[in-house]
């Protein structure tokens, strides 16, 4: 089921877009909803970030959200820079699986 959504944009940005359209040969439609969807995962990895930052959910549901396995959860933490939200708690956790 789709649904119809309208905007008003800028006409500077109505320009890009057709300039992006042409260039890649893409109708307008189609090319908006690209952005769109990069743009919104883009948004989403950003919050889930935030969210394992502020200790708000742990490294498994991060990957869980981004739909990461553990490395790749990991290499993107090393990536941007992230530190770990590894305490006494998890170490504990950890040490009881080996």
């Amino acid at each position: 089921m789709t649904k119809v959504l309208s905007t008003r944009i800028e006409e500077d940005l109505a320009k890009r877009l057709e300039r992006a359209s042409k260039k890649s040969h893409l109708d307008k439609t189609s090319l908006i909803r690209i952005v769109l969807l990069k743009g919104l995962a883009e948004f989403e990895q950003a919050e889930a970030i935030e969210n394992y930052k502020q200790g708000q959910i742990s490294l498994g549901k991060l990957g869980d959200l981004l739909n990461l396995n553990k490395w790749d959860t990991l290499d993107l933490l090393k990536e941007k820079q992230i530190s770990l939200n590894y305490g006494k708690e998890e170490f504990e956790d950890d040490t009881k699986i080996l």
